[in-house]
């Protein structure tokens, strides 16, 4: 018997060897409410005795205009994770976004796992104080008008994190 499985279903695997992640797709696709996401995996995870760690999304997230505060188990996302102009508070384990990740406007003030997004990361009008150690965006990265690009420098940017293109402090560029 040949299995076939696709580059992103391989990458979950590799990044998920030591991990157990809970498939929240459907929930998506079934257009369920996302404030009930954390209650639903709470709820699965009990049932199964507490196995996982969290949840991932196989594809785009819209949330903009949202009603959403806190997304606490979400841990990756294989597309866009749009959150603009949403009350968003809390993505305290969210680590990888294989598409673009905008929080814009919203009330995020650290992302404390983030370890990669792969298109742009926008942080604009947010009271972002402070980006995690390592962290790699594969685009432009737009802080304007935040804590942070009041009191950050070019040289503290660059030693902590990988910016494809541009970092947006306002009207300066780096």
């Amino acid at each position: 018997m040949k299995i076939i499985i696709n580059e992103s279903q391989l990458r979950l695997i590799v990044e998920n060897e030591d991990k157990s992640l809970i498939d929240f797709t459907s929930f998506v696709d079934d257009h369920v409410d996302p404030v009930k996401w954390d209650d639903m995996f709470e709820h699965l995870n009990k049932k199964k005795g507490g196995i996982y760690d969290g949840y991932y999304i196989n594809g785009d997230v819209d949330l903009q205009d949202s009603n959403i505060t806190q997304l606490k188990y979400l841990v990756i996302v294989e597309g866009n994770l749009d959150l603009n102009h949403s009350p968003i508070e809390s993505l305290p384990m969210l680590k990888r976004v294989h598409g673009y990740l905008d929080l814009a406007d919203t009330q995020i003030k650290s992302l404390p796992m983030l370890e990669s997004v792969d298109y742009y990361l926008r942080l604009n009008n947010s009271p972002i104080e402070s980006l995690p150690e390592g962290l790699s965006v594969g685009g432009f990265l737009n802080i304007s008008n935040t804590p942070l690009s009041k009191t950050t420098t070019r040289e503290e940017l660059k030693s902590k994190i990988n910016v494809e293109g541009q970092i947006y402090l306002g009207l300066i560029y780096i």
